[in-house]
């Protein structure tokens, strides 16, 4: 039986890199040229030819990763490079009657909804560049609701149509650390199929620890036709927003989602089975995550293998002034408060000097049993999710709000909003505290 195969091709150096890298990101057609060469030699190592996949007259989608409102610059979202070198390759080399490109920030409604994420990421301009036919905004179309067959925590979802409509859709994530996942990478990249309420438990009730089972419930609502892997400059550290960019300068291709997902999680030091998607997905027989059953063709996972920092989704003792108060609660919180505090600090407002002026904070979340009300008095409290109600130290908190000096609540379960939200009340407390 021949093995799964997931080609990596390694890029020219790029004139772009060391100034993209260091906060501007400037285009060069060489460039683009150059990773547009290395798109067609991972695509060709892995299925041999488009034709493979793209038949005449088909109608192809591009899924890339649009996280957020972010700039390229953020190296949260797709390098509008590597946007335009898939577009352009595809529409020259393929008999595709139109190639869409479409997406859907995951908190949307918090960061920025598609059209302006589009816009700032500089995705839609180069999409056109590139030649794409549509560029569509996911938000701004229709959702069929449908039951997940097989799906174990995600049972029924409100997919975008577009999804459904393609006759090929290509997925093109990032490679990127991420404080929840571990990594985000093409199954992580589903989450942007569907809507992005918040709270909501369609979007969000299975996004606590069983997130990794959700974007393997949600990969079985359609599998990629092929998975194409922006690995030109990587996020390590704080990810998938507030981390830091690795160069790479690597393509990577497969039709095995799993498969890839894997193979590009052991270039970024991590093993497979560490990543939970990669895990449930490949367990359940939905991909190959076994290392030893890929056939990895090009550059060797050794000879391009880099460490990657790991995130850190701990908010407990971050600050003096701050406190977390976490005992008996589930990433779904205090994930996201991390992801809110690593934004807050990338904000350019000195914590101590906001802390003095609007006084002490106290962030609550899920059982507290050894919160002491009083460590309330006179501090601005924020209080996650809707769990903390239904422990026994839920008087605890309820009495703590009594004392404070404000008092913010965030509903949902898990109202991974706050990863936005907490930051942006936070920078308005801020704002206000300096007048």
């Amino acid at each position: 039986m021949s093995k799964v195969k997931v080609s990596v091709a390694k890029c020219e150096h790029l004139e772009g890199n060391a100034s993209f890298m260091g906060g501007k990101f400037v285009r060069h057609d060489a460039d683009v040229e150059k990773i547009k060469k290395t798109v067609a030699k991972a695509v060709e190592l892995a299925i041999g030819s488009l034709d493979t996949i793209i038949k005449d007259g088909d109608i192809v989608l591009i899924k890339p990763n649009l996280a957020f409102q972010a700039p390229a610059e953020s190296h949260a979202v797709v390098d509008p490079r590597v946007i335009e070198a898939v577009v352009a390759y595809i529409k020259e080399n393929s008999k595709a009657k139109e190639v869409w490109l479409g997406d859907n920030p995951s908190l949307g409604q918090h960061v920025g909804r598609a059209k302006p994420a589009f816009a700032a990421s500089g995705m839609e301009e180069a999409a056109k560049r590139g030649g794409v036919d549509k560029v569509i905004y996911f938000d701004e179309t229709d959702v069929v609701l449908m039951d997940i067959p097989g799906a174990k925590v995600f049972k029924k979802a409100a997919v975008f149509k577009p999804v459904l409509d393609a006759d090929v859709v290509i997925n093109l994530p990032k490679m990127k650390v991420h404080l929840a996942g571990t990594v985000t990478l093409g199954l992580k990249n589903w989450n942007g199929i569907i809507p992005n309420y918040h709270p909501d438990a369609q979007q969000q009730g299975a996004h606590r620890i069983e997130l990794g089972q959700k974007m393997a419930d949600l990969y079985k609502v359609r599998k990629a036709d092929l998975t194409i892997y922006d690995a030109i400059i990587g996020m390590e550290g704080q990810g998938p927003h507030a981390g830091t960019p690795i160069e790479m300068n690597l393509i990577l291709a497969a039709q095995d989602t799993v498969a890839g997902d894997s193979v590009a999680s052991a270039i970024m030091g991590f093993e497979p089975m560490e990543i939970p998607a990669v895990r449930c997905a490949g367990t359940e027989g939905l991909g190959e995550l076994d290392l030893n059953k890929i056939e990895v063709v090009g550059e060797s996972i050794a000879s391009v293998k880099k460490f990657f920092k790991r995130p850190n989704g701990d908010p407990i003792g971050m600050y003096n002034g701050l406190t977390c108060a976490m005992q008996q609660t589930c990433p779904g919180c205090y994930v996201n408060v991390r992801g809110a505090l690593d934004s807050f600090a990338n904000s350019g407002i000195v914590m101590k000097d906001f802390l003095k002026a609007a006084g002490e904070v106290v962030v609550i979340a899920g059982g507290v049993p050894d919160f002491d009300p009083n460590d309330a008095v006179g501090k601005n409290v924020f209080v996650c999710g809707d769990c903390w109600e239904k422990f026994e130290s839920a008087d605890n908190v309820r009495k703590a709000a009594t004392l404070a000096k404000s008092v913010t609540y965030y509903p949902g379960c898990a109202p991974v909003y706050i990863f936005a939200q907490l930051n942006g009340d936070l920078q308005k407390l801020a704002r206000e505290s300096a007048k």
